[in-house]
């Protein structure tokens, strides 16, 4: 899981593995009862319910995608140590007041400056793919991500003993002690040499990206966006299309438990192997090999009969997972200027929070027109054009070389 060495580059890997890791830890602690416990501030109907709940977690995502540039245009001034504090730091707060909250007026507001002031695990990812060796560089962003997914994983199961054990309330206290550690564990035990940028001397990001070229953007953005659309499309109704497939099971609970973690599981089981990959043979040829998989997986999947099926072909989607972000992350340090890094790397977090948004939305419109299959066939229709994107990208490309 960490990496051995004394190295700078290394105990930043570690401290940074481990704030992602409580980061989204939190996030998946609290959000699968968040509608049980906006319940117990007042007397909600089932539809007014399912709309506060809705709102909790896209406030969050919205407000991140819109905010996020101007925290890019900052970490390129100041660094991205000083982001990370920021973000851990300002979740300590807000999380706590939400378990502190009279109201859904409150905790809704809360949750939405929540979303405001993260981008922890951006600037974590943005701070380790500079620092690493560029000939491992694959290997040490694809373990980064296992941070993350191993948050998403325990925090389910963490979140239902603390809400059993200490009330909802209580489970957002713990969750604030635990951004707290991972504000000190920062703040003591990151090291990044970043001399500060006056604002008047920061370079102006549209210039450069011009230089690049609208197509890079282009793919970039909408590659995050739809990866992201696609992991979060079918959650929320993963239950329901078990429930589906098996009508008659009683193990409900157990077997969605089971579909839900296997994407997981399986970016952290491969995520050596894909790191090793994209080392070898490049970031541009493992995110093309893997689109394809992801795409072919989905169409796969709007054909499924059986649980196992599902189960089988959610474990291959994470097996691309483990691979198409930090490939992504790694072009995007190979292409993109050291000083407009942060700016670009917030735009990419604004792209994957509109991916949180509009995946579940949409798929829930689908699946309500036509089915929970239709689900997959819209997210794989999304990877199509951002494999598209990346094509006409590297086409242009070489014709201008060509020139």
């Amino acid at each position: 899981m960490f990496i051995n060495g004394k190295d700078r580059w290394q105990k930043n890997f570690q401290v940074l593995w481990f704030g992602s890791m409580i980061t989204e830890l939190g996030n998946a602690m609290t959000l699968p009862f968040i509608v049980l416990y906006i319940n117990t501030l007042g007397n909600f109907t089932s539809a007014e319910l399912n709309t506060l709940g809705a709102l909790a977690f896209s406030l969050t995502y919205l407000s991140k995608a819109i905010v996020s540039p101007l925290w890019g245009k900052l970490a390129d001034q100041k660094g991205r140590k000083l982001m990370c504090l920021r973000a851990s730091g300002i979740m300590t707060l807000t999380i706590f007041l939400v378990g502190m909250a009279p109201n859904v007026w409150f905790l809704l507001f809360f949750r939405m400056l929540q979303g405001a002031f993260s981008g922890y695990i951006n600037n974590a990812n943005a701070l380790v793919s500079v620092e690493a060796p560029v000939k491992m560089r694959g290997r040490v962003m694809s373990k980064l991500v296992t941070g993350s997914i191993t948050g998403t994983l325990m925090g389910p199961l963490l979140g239902g003993i603390l809400a059993t054990a200490v009330g909802y309330r209580g489970a957002f206290f713990v969750t604030s002690i635990l951004m707290a550690a991972v504000f000190v564990a920062t703040l003591l035990g990151v090291k990044e040499d970043f001399v500060p940028i006056a604002k008047d001397r920061l370079e102006p990001i549209l210039p450069a990206m011009r230089s690049i070229g609208a197509g890079f953007f282009v793919a970039l953005f909408v590659s995050l966006l739809s990866i992201q659309a696609t992991t979060n499309a079918i959650t929320p109704m993963v239950s329901l299309f078990v429930k589906q497939l098996l009508p008659d099971t009683s193990h409900l609970n157990l077997i969605t438990g089971m579909v839900s973690a296997a994407p997981g599981f399986a970016t952290i089981a491969m995520s050596g192997i894909v790191g090793r990959m994209i080392d070898k043979m490049g970031a541009k040829k493992n995110l093309m090999i893997f689109l394809i998989l992801a795409i072919i997986t989905l169409f796969l999947t709007s054909l499924i009969q059986t649980v196992w099926q599902f189960t089988f072909l959610r474990f291959v989607l994470g097996i691309a997972d483990a691979a198409l972000l930090p490939a992504i992350q790694i072009l995007t340090v190979q292409v993109v200027p050291q000083a407009i890094f942060g700016r670009v790397f917030s735009y990419n977090q604004s792209a994957q929070s509109l991916g949180s948004v509009i995946g579940p939305m949409m798929a829930a419109g689908i699946a309500n027109f036509s089915g929970y299959r239709s689900i997959f066939i819209f997210t794989g229709i999304l990877e199509v054009i951002a494999m598209l994107c990346w094509i006409m990208y590297y086409r242009n490309l070489k014709m201008k070389k060509i020139r």
